[in-house]
């Protein structure tokens, strides 16, 4: 029964915990609550996935914190330990552990030419794989030392991006591996080895994996980067202690960054949004960062402010390299250089962090906070989407209800929706991302609804005109369609008249496509004949004369005058006064006469092209109408 239900307040609260509980956890409950508050089935089912994909993001970030907390273990073992062999074996274990991959192993390089040795292995079966020696220029290691960057393939005999060679090749096959994960040990300019993790199964890494087993190889590449310098010289103690005291360094910076994503996390607790994370990471930071959207356009601006910000086009490749190789990508253009992180969802980019990075000595702080708040960010994203989703439904229903005669003006109090006084059709398709971002540009200046093959938009905004202009070019913008078109009808006092101009701007929409206009924002009042004389609507011609001619036609009825007549003899004479008189059998005077009436009782300049247009036009077709209705038999047959 309805005293049953649960409340509004009530039925956010679960859906937020929902959101923060263990994947498939609440779900159940949920639904429960979903289906007594009178949801369709597929709103429900729509909310449980939202909630689903929620729970995996978070999920996600929990993963992360554990794996973040096994990276500090292993520094501060790093820091202790004294003997390479033992830090690097420990190293590749615990690797090994946390990657979950069937395989793992550092190479290092062998020699002048390139060559990388197996050092150290964990998972491996065959001894000749234990101490496999990787020439220069083969393999995935060779893809790996010379972009210096991470590498992976689903199935290594398909490999084509290096050539293969046949020891390698036999090697491989008698371990039973297919899937490798590469990431270079890498130290300024220097390459001293490569990580590799992986699986005798085809595997796609993600890349959080890329993340971690790179991590793991920043730590090898400290430790690698010591023994080179103790086997140097006999001033080898004092390079190492430096190299100790930088690995401490990055420590000391691994848990400041930790620190700033604990406050991060704490800040999504208490409800911050998207631009509050931005402003904290700027101040931790002590540089400019900047959140944009996916095409590069800064968020958060009253208006398209890129003041400190790159080019879109590298900025948007850089969002692009960043979506791929899961790590902030830095950007040099202007004698500037940038930090660029993508802010990834589910199954897409949802923006991007970008901050100034002209102290490159702060690079081993800024380069994984901006990573570890842009996994911060996808969660704060995510529920701001799943909100706004919510509230568009909500409101998209409510303008249908309307539309259809379900609901009254009444509704729109109960949703602090003020008075609607104009319709606007959009003919980009009414699929959920176009009316969520049509929602989200609205905002409370009114309602959105897909409708037919569009988008209908009822406004409380007196100038509707530009209104639905900026939505048009936010649609077109953010959905990649530069033809979006749209139809703004006239101002309107009720329901019912908002009703009638609803699907009179719809039909006028159709009504521009074989006129091909497009990527434009037109009044349907300024083709309104057109649409009348074309229109398959039967009531549209009778309405076009009301609206033109009404005024004198009514004038005729109450005072038995014939200023429609004189109109159409006035017209068929090519604007002749004497001619028209002499056809009507009258004065020119009373021509003259009736002519001034008509410019009084009309609204409209008689000097105007168009104005004449339309009068012209509903003259006509009252004349014809007259004609009709003068040849219909009277009385049944």
């Amino acid at each position: 029964m309805a005293e049953n239900r649960a409340t509004p307040s009530a039925l956010l609260r679960e859906v937020v915990a929902a959101t923060r509980a263990e994947p498939g956890e609440r779900t159940t409950a949920l639904a429960q609550l979903l289906a007594e508050a009178d949801l369709a089935a597929t709103e429900v089912e729509e909310l449980l996935g939202v909630v689903r994909e929620s729970q995996q993001v978070t999920a996600r970030l929990r993963r992360r914190t554990v794996e973040l907390e096994a990276l500090f273990s292993t520094a501060r073992e790093l820091v202790r330990l004294q003997d390479v062999t033992d830090v690097l074996r420990r190293l590749v274990d615990r690797a090994h552990e946390l990657m979950g991959t069937d395989v793992t192993y550092l190479s290092e390089v062998d020699n002048a030419r390139g060559d990388l040795r197996v050092r150290y292995s964990a998972g491996t079966v065959t001894p000749e794989f234990r101490d496999l020696l990787v020439p220069a220029g083969f393999g995935l290691a060779s893809l790996v030392a010379s972009a210096r960057e991470p590498a992976w393939v689903r199935e290594y005999t398909h490999m084509a991006d290096a050539p293969h060679d046949p020891g390698i090749d036999g090697a491989v096959a008698r371990e039973g591996l297919v899937s490798f994960l590469g990431v270079p040990l890498a130290v300024g300019d220097e390459v001293l080895g490569a990580l590799f993790a992986c699986n005798r199964f085809a595997h796609d890494f993600t890349p959080d994996e890329v993340l971690l087993l790179s991590a793991f190889a920043d730590h090898a590449a400290s430790v690698l980067r010591s023994a080179r310098v103790l086997a140097e010289s006999a001033a080898a103690r004092a390079h190492a202690e430096g190299a100790y005291r930088e690995l401490e360094r990055h420590l000391a910076a691994t848990q400041i960054v930790s620190g700033i994503h604990e406050e991060l996390t704490a800040a999504v607790v208490s409800g911050a949004t998207l631009i509050d994370l931005v402003g904290t990471v700027s101040d931790r930071l002590e540089r400019r960062v900047r959140a944009v959207d996916e095409a590069g356009h800064p968020l958060g601006t009253a208006t398209d402010d890129r003041a400190g910000l790159p080019r879109r086009r590298p900025l948007v490749d850089a969002i692009r390299r960043s979506r791929t190789s899961g790590h902030a990508v830095s950007i040099d253009a202007d004698g500037r250089r940038w930090l660029v992180v993508a802010i990834l969802g589910v199954d897409r980019v949802l923006g991007a962090m970008v901050a100034a990075d002209d102290d490159p000595l702060l690079d081993d702080i800024a380069r994984p906070t901006l990573e570890r708040a842009a996994h911060v960010a996808a969660l704060v994203t995510f529920k701001r989407d799943a909100v706004s989703a919510i509230r568009a439904e909500r409101r998209a229903r409510l303008l249908v209800d309307l539309l259809d005669g379900v609901l009254d003006a009444s509704a729109l109090t109960a949703e602090g929706v003020g008075t609607l006084v104009a319709c606007a059709a959009i003919d980009v398709r009414g699929s959920d991302a176009a009316l969520i971002v049509a929602a989200e540009a609205v905002g409370d200046d009114g309602l959105v609804s897909s409708r037919e093959h569009g988008l209908i938009v009822a406004w409380t905004h007196a100038d509707a005109e530009v209104a639905t202009e900026r939505v048009r070019r936010v649609l077109a913008d953010r959905l990649g369609e530069p033809e979006v078109t749209a139809v703004v009808g006239t101002l309107v006092d009720g329901i019912a008249p908002l009703r009638s101009s609803a699907a009179r701007v719809m039909r006028d929409l159709r009504f521009l496509i074989p006129l091909g206009i497009r990527g434009a924002t037109v009044r349907s009042a300024d083709f309104a004949p057109y649409h009348a004389l074309t229109s398959g609507d039967p009531e549209a011609a009778a309405a076009f004369v009301d609206g033109v001619l009404g005024p004198v036609r009514d004038w005729d009825d109450r005072r038995g005058t014939a200023l429609v007549e004189t109109l159409g003899a006035y017209f068929d004479s090519a604007e002749s006064r004497q001619a028209a008189a002499s056809a009507l059998r009258v004065h020119t005077n009373t021509v003259q006469q009736r002519l001034e009436r008509i410019w009084i009782l009309l609204e409209g300049d008689p000097d105007d092209a168009e104005f004449r247009f339309r009068l012209q036009a509903a003259v006509r077709l009252e004349r014809l109408r007259r004609a009709l209705l003068a040849q219909e038999p009277h009385g049944p047959a």
